[in-house]
């Protein structure tokens, strides 16, 4: 079921995923810090859960299984003391390949562009963080 608000307005669920997806490779290439890092970490994992969720229960060809297994396997190695720099670049790379695939040959910008519309139109729902927002509709949606 899509996000909509009006028909100008409307986001898939591929699309709020692929966001979601790019905005957890952007926070943990950013991360500058132990406790940001371990935060940017902490919502690629609730990204990941969601994703593989919809994308099982949507029979999406991506990600696979596999994709959805080894992004959970390294967020998690990389929050303990075992996290590699190569891991936390695979991993931010596994992110952007699965948003392009997801946003299906859209520009992201153009979907960040939306869905920041159908958010300030919701009235800034789940608080005022646009990302919380796309992780609840994606978890909401995903049940």
């Amino acid at each position: 079921m899509p996000i909509a608000m009006s028909c100008r307005h409307t986001l898939s669920l591929a699309e709020t995923g692929a966001l979601a997806l790019e905005d957890a490779a952007r926070d943990l290439d950013r991360a500058a810090d132990a406790p940001t890092f371990l935060g940017a970490l902490e919502r690629n994992r609730r990204v990941w859960r969601s994703i593989g969720h919809l994308a099982a229960m949507r029979s999406w060809q991506v990600p696979n299984r596999r994709m959805v297994a080894y992004a959970m396997k390294t967020t998690c190695q990389a929050s303990g003391r075992g996290g590699r720099d190569d891991q936390i670049l695979a991993l931010i790379d596994i992110n952007r390949q699965v948003s392009a695939a997801l946003a299906e040959g859209s520009d992201i910008e153009a979907i960040r562009s939306r869905a920041h519309a159908i958010w300030e139109d919701r009235g800034r729902p789940f608080g005022n963080d646009m990302d919380h927002w796309l992780l609840e509709e994606m978890e909401v949606s995903g049940t």
